[in-house]
């Protein structure tokens, strides 16, 4: 067996060779690592968005495939507030595989607004939410019910509903149970880790735009 002390005689480039299966493994073991908090948790879907914005779907299209394939479902976004690779008040085109949109499945529908963290588009143009349909989490005005996600007030802050968020966590919160946390009871989405699974929208945007700029 190599000891310690043998490796660290070895030529730089032999050691490199011998750890780098340990460091890829240890790397590997932490980005797996369940999170802990609600914060935790969206920090890691946020790691793997290539596109982050708030808006509203103001249209969806279904394309029908070509040579037997089974086209795309197309759902445009007017942005509200861009995070990352996007432009407030533009255009987004979320292009999808029609077969996530299976037995009548509406993924999106139009007027509803959502916080969107989605992968990078790939050479065909094709993407979407990280997580699945955890990147796609519902915005609504604090005194509307999530039936009513376009609806807002002047008076009413924006929440981000975080209970998909919530079910990555290493012991998931129960999705039917929380409560919500308003803009004066809430400085920060860590404290709705335990107890509230709902946090404002402002400060969860906050959030993301530091670990954006965190990682430049």
């Amino acid at each position: 067996m190599t000891s310690a002390h043998t490796t660290h005689n070895l030529p730089h480039a032999v050691r490199l060779l011998i750890l780098a299966p340990i460091l890829c493994v240890a790397a590997h073991a932490q980005q797996t690592t369940p999170p802990q908090t609600i914060e935790e948790a969206l920090h890691q879907i946020s790691d793997s968005a290539g596109v982050i914005f708030v808006g509203e779907v103001t249209a969806i299209r279904s394309l029908a495939g070509v040579n037997g394939s089974s086209g795309l479902v197309e759902v445009d976004f007017r942005i509200d507030q861009a995070v990352r690779n996007c432009t407030p008040n533009s255009t987004y085109t979320l292009r999808e595989w029609a077969g996530l949109w299976a037995a009548g499945d509406q993924r999106y529908r139009t007027g509803q607004r959502l916080l969107m963290l989605v992968h990078a588009p790939g050479p065909s143009g094709i993407s979407s939410p990280v997580g699945g349909m955890t990147g796609a989490i519902p915005v609504r005005a604090s005194t509307t019910s999530p039936d009513t996600a376009s609806a807002t007030t002047a008076s009413a802050p924006l929440i981000a509903d975080l209970r998909w968020v919530g079910t990555h966590l290493q012991r998931p919160l129960p999705y039917a149970s929380s409560t919500l946390v308003t803009a004066q009871t809430s400085p920060s989405v860590s404290d709705t880790s335990t107890a509230a699974q709902q946090a404002p929208v402002s400060v969860v945007i906050g959030m993301l735009s530091s670990w954006h700029q965190a990682s430049q």
